[in-house]
């Protein structure tokens, strides 16, 4: 598998589900300690908005850097006459990229008033979905879903060369995760740590722009 894991499954006949002939669908399906029993899923975003109404230009895969970072490339927009329209997401969200999901393309927007900014959105140019713990621990979740543990775990997905997770497989995956106690410690370390990474990065860019 693209991904490093590869496993086998003998199922019962009487498991089997006419037509779902995908491995990993039946896979975790006896599993009690799955992903779905902590978060929910949902694509559900936004009606799609003009480029020239934003802030910030649309958040791709391509602004977010691999291993342990809480920020990403967020880039102003200086666009004022660009009518292209986009979805949308606002401060706080849990993002998980679904186009070849196993490569951790996962962020959470930042909180408005990290950007010296009031209710911004965040316009979003790749293949997402929401993901939205049942603790509300976002940071805790970031973290680990960003973790080899977990992306070991991922289904490569369907659709070719460009394979998407579907959220039905994802929320199938068993996970193992520490005490409620325990996860709301750690995301209150690391939403401390990005909430400085972000005013920093946001103070860096407001000097440069007054030297040029």
């Amino acid at each position: 598998m693209k991904n490093g894991t590869s496993f086998t499954k003998v199922i019962d006949y009487n498991c089997f589900i006419n037509g779902i002939w995908d491995p990993y669908y039946y896979k975790n399906s006896s599993s009690k300690n799955r992903l779905d029993k902590y978060v929910d899923f949902s694509k559900n975003f936004s009606y799609k908005y003009p480029l020239k109404s934003f802030k910030f230009l649309p958040i791709e895969y391509k602004n977010i850097p691999k291993g342990n970072f809480l920020t990403f490339e967020l880039n102003r927009n200086t666009f004022e006459t660009d009518n292209s329209k986009y979805y949308a997401v606002p401060e706080n969200t849990l993002l998980l990229g679904t186009m070849r999901a196993y490569l951790g393309n996962i962020i959470v927007t930042p909180k408005s008033v990290w950007l010296n900014q009031r209710n911004i959105w965040f316009p979003i140019n790749s293949e997402f979905c929401e993901i939205v713990p049942k603790d509300g621990l976002k940071y805790f979740w970031l973290v680990y879903l960003k973790s080899d543990a977990f992306l070991h775990n991922l289904p490569t997905g369907s659709g070719g060369t460009r394979p998407r997770a579907n959220p039905e497989l994802l929320s199938q995956i068993p996970v193992s995760v520490p005490a409620l106690t325990d996860r709301e410690y750690i995301d209150n370390e690391v939403k401390g740590y990005a909430e400085k990474l972000w005013k920093e990065q946001e103070m860096l860019n407001n000097y440069v722009e007054t030297l040029f």
